[in-house]
């Protein structure tokens, strides 16, 4: 290598490494308020809170970064039951108590009404359930095809399997579609 394609590569090898380095918007709006609280005196202190305010509802204006309450991902996590979730804060530990403990509870079992019913091949049944639209289907067959109002739980097994009980029945393995 010369000397010229030696400081490209160092180039480039530099501007990626700033780039994977380069903290996300909302550290950088976090870390906007952490410095405010070193600065004195009291007036530019506030000045520098009221920018850093301005900073954080831009963002949020423009969708850069979305504000959403405990309730809110406990909806989203419980409308996704059944679906392998990405490994993201939102999904994976996202709610974390004071001292940095993980505290969000993990969904085990849904319970809803049966919505639409549709059978499909050898005795099994596609269900749509009333939270979330959800769609399952049984992997096994089912004796007695359910009915429209019906309620079901539906559980988390071992090693990714779901159990569908249909009004308190025996359970069958299933998968969500949708």
């Amino acid at each position: 290598m010369n000397g010229r394609t030696t400081a490209i590569s160092l180039v480039v090898l530099l501007s990626a490494t700033q780039a994977i380095a380069e903290p996300s918007a909302s550290d950088r709006l976090l870390q906007s308020f952490e410095r405010c609280r070193a600065v004195s005196p009291a007036q530019d202190r506030a000045d520098c809170f009221d920018a850093a305010a301005r900073g954080l509802e831009a963002a949020v204006k423009t969708k850069e970064i979305t504000i959403v309450n405990r309730q809110e991902v406990r909806t989203a996590r419980r409308s996704l039951f059944g679906f392998t979730l990405p490994r993201i804060g939102l999904f994976d530990g996202g709610d974390r108590d004071g001292g940095g403990e993980s505290v969000r509870e993990e969904i085990k079992e849904v319970e809803s009404t049966i919505t639409s019913v549709r059978a499909v091949a050898n005795g099994r049944v596609e269900l749509r359930l009333a939270d979330g639209d959800a769609v399952w289907v049984t992997t096994d067959p089912m004796p007695f095809p359910p009915k429209l109002g019906n309620k079901v739980r539906i559980r988390k097994g071992a090693m990714g399997n779901y159990f569908i009980a249909i009004d308190g029945q025996r359970s069958v393995r299933g998968m969500r579609l949708r």
